[in-house]
């Protein structure tokens, strides 16, 4: 059965494509592309990085100041003379829709000294701790204070059990968790004079497998106890462990001078290409990346902000030659601090926020071999269907292929390479949803702004001292750049004569991804697959429809693309549009129809701040869905922060909660109704959304 059907599909690209599938090069031009690709530097994307990486970016400080500053004077000597630096209150209170303004976070002294005995007093052996030389080695929002004190080794430090038979009081605490999860225990209930945290990094194949690293750590911007944290490499921690077991008695010196500011100003930097047509200049195509993290953070996310910086000098610099004519639409890079930055933008300023019409993202762009880094295009999640994950995905594949045919020994003028960089064929892989950036605050159902999304993950150098530009290659920043920019080029420029080329892809993409659910139907009917069925129509429908976005499609050619789109279900599942069968629940809450309160703008959780959590209190804890954690067809884990997400993405005020929930279960993976119940209602009840 699963070979006819295949089949089938595979005999219906003839019948029903029309038209042969579109290439790059058949949708824009080769010539614009090859000069796209001859201007573009990977060198110069990396002296801007080497220049960046010198700073200690944390939101609203003086050296993430002085990282804006760098990027604003580099604009201006590329030409332009709209770049600028705008200022958002960084005070503690101020609400930007659902992001609380954090305090600006500065640093004047911090040292951690291990103390030996000599003659019966206790002197300075050894520095573990030193803002001025690694500034990762104080966890971010310490507070002034300082202690000389013994060591206690409290493992975790999360629960009770942890400080069990230990006197912790007045002491340092050694933990393996955030300095953030233990401190309202740890020092505010059982009284400890300060953290020392060995938090490895984050997940990996390499996890833990590098003793060297000290991660980045965090206290809460709004704490309940004040207190300050050092942080150590594990091997550190081990050799210290051991010591202690031994009996012997540790004694540590640490001081901090560091405050939080109430009179901060987060920094975002801006600068456009107005666009040449005189209606169409007021809609945008915006890069972003994150300027802010620790010192160095090379990849993360220094490598994104040059990689756009660069793709603004090439820009400017064709279009000042005379050789690329200037497009229709607005191209504008900003520069904000990662994800409140972007809540900040498009919330401080609502008629810039609904100028934009894509969003292109980039962090983490530049790892070479030695961070394990796998290049990723991602498009954007399925509650919002749109031509420009395709679009994306179509570059990043010409990338893939040219790429590839330099790295075999074969011809190709898109190489892509960098004199100082390498050869190797890109292999980036082409995926739907992936969160973590600020790219999901524009996609977030507020401003359902559409785009892709472009990373390395994993690296295992992600968030440590060992971040450096020395990992870097210049040739992944070039091409990273080539993707973003020629995206950007493609959208600013598009009108009617575009809609074929697009509507082409579309079919070429479609029977791609009606293979995929004809497997799924074939090998195994189950929860996924009977949803898969009932959501998988209405999304290619949409990516169709999304292209009135940008061109008004013909009434002939719109027809035409949505019968190619009914005709290619009938031969997967047998009928046109096959509807889900739906869930059994009898409940009648799955009927219930929620809308969006406009006066609620952004996402649940922030950075360094959760409107969720805040509204809530406890009750969050309890909430099911957030806890909850599914597998997709692949084997890939689905959170509960990415089922909230889309949740609440997904409410239209159109869509039952049954039917939120089988979008849910088709686009990710099961989850059970009572789940996103109880999360909905959850977020009526503090008036995010409200029944329609």
């Amino acid at each position: 059965m699963r070979k006819l059907l295949l089949s089938a599909i595979a005999g219906a690209t003839a019948l029903l494509a029309g038209p042969a599938a579109a290439e790059l090069r058949e949708i824009m031009n080769e010539k614009h592309l090859l000069m796209i690709a001859q201007e573009l530097s990977g060198e110069e994307a990396k002296r801007n990085l080497d220049r960046v990486t010198l700073y200690h970016r944390t939101r609203a400080s003086s050296q993430f100041r002085q990282a804006a500053e760098h990027i604003r004077d580099e604009l201006r000597s590329y030409g332009y003379d709209d770049a600028r630096i705008i200022e958002y209150p960084a005070d503690g209170k101020t609400m930007f829709g659902t992001q609380k303004s954090r305090p600006a976070w500065d640093v004047n002294f911090a040292e951690l000294w291990e103390l030996k005995e000599n003659d019966g007093a206790w002197e300075r052996a050894r520095k573990l701790g030193d803002w001025d030389a690694v500034p990762l080695t104080l966890a971010q929002d310490s507070l002034t204070g300082g202690a000389t004190a013994g060591l206690v080794d409290i493992g975790r430090g999360t629960a009770d059990s942890d400080y069990a038979g230990k006197d912790v009081s007045g002491k340092f605490v050694l933990t393996e968790s955030q300095p953030g999860a233990i401190a309202d225990l740890a020092v505010g209930k059982y009284g400890a004079a300060g953290i020392i945290s060995y938090a490895p990094n984050q997940r990996t194949a390499w996890w833990k497998e590098d003793d060297r690293l000290v991660r980045w750590g965090h206290l809460d911007s709004f704490p309940d106890v004040e207190t300050f944290a050092f942080m150590i490499s594990l091997g550190e921690a081990r050799r210290l462990q051991q010591r202690l077991a031994r009996g012997e008695e540790l004694r540590f010196h640490g001081k901090v001078d560091a405050y939080h500011n109430t009179k901060g100003k987060y920094s975002l930097v801006t600068a456009s290409i107005p666009g040449a047509d005189k209606t169409l200049r007021n809609e945008e195509i915006v890069f972003t990346c994150h300027l802010d993290h620790p010192r160095p953070g090379a990849n993360d996310n220094a490598s994104g902000c040059v990689a756009i910086l660069e793709a603004a000098r090439t820009l400017k610099k064709l279009i000042d030659e005379g050789r690329y004519a200037r497009p229709d639409r607005t191209i504008r890079f900003i520069w904000p601090a990662e994800i409140e930055g972007s809540i900040i933008y498009l919330t401080a300023d609502p008629k810039a926020a609904a100028r934009i019409k894509a969003n292109i993202h980039m962090d983490m762009v530049g790892g070479n071999a030695n961070t394990k880094a796998v290049f990723r295009v991602s498009g954007g999640p399925p509650s919002q269907p749109h031509f420009i994950s395709d679009l994306g995905h179509e570059i990043g594949a010409f990338v893939n292929a040219q790429t590839e045919i330099h790295a075999s020994g074969g011809d190709t003028p898109f190489d892509l390479t960098a004199p100082e960089g390498g050869k190797e064929a890109q292999n980036a892989v082409m995926e739907g949803m992936s969160l973590g950036s600020d790219h999901q605050i524009f996609n977030e159902g507020t401003w359902r702004i559409p785009g892709i999304y472009l990373h390395d993950w994993p690296d295992r150098y992600i968030h440590t001292n060992y971040d450096t530009p020395a990992n870097i290659d210049p040739t992944k920043l070039k091409r990273a750049a080539f993707i973003g920019l020629t995206t950007a080029l493609y959208l600013a420029g598009m009108n009617e004569k575009d809609t074929d080329g697009v509507l082409s892809l579309l079919r070429r993409n479609a029977l791609s991804r009606a293979g995929a659910l004809g497997e799924c139907r074939s090998n195994a009917w189950n929860a996924y697959c009977e949803a898969a069925v009932g959501v998988h129509w209405a999304a290619e429908h949409a990516k169709i429809d999304s292209i009135n976005d940008f061109a008004a499609l013909d009434d002939r050619a719109r027809q035409a693309a949505h019968d190619f789109i009914d005709n290619l279900a009938v031969l997967v599942t047998g009928e046109r549009n096959m509807e889900s069968s739906g869930s059994p629940d009898p409940a009648m809450a799955r009927n219930i129809v929620y809308e969006r309160n406009p006066a609620v703008q952004g996402p649940m959780n922030g950075f360094g701040y959760s409107y969720l959590a805040d509204k809530l209190g406890e009750r969050r804890r309890e909430l099911a869905l957030l806890g909850h954690s599914g597998r997709d067809p692949d084997g890939r884990v689905i959170s509960g922060g990415a089922y909230a997400y889309e949740a609440l993405n997904l409410v239209d005020g159109e869509r039952t909660v049954g039917e939120i929930r089988d979008w849910l279960t088709g686009t990710l993976a099961p989850v059970p109704l009572a789940a996103v119940e109880e999360y909905l209602a959850a977020l009526a009840s503090i008036g995010v959304i409200r029944k329609k």
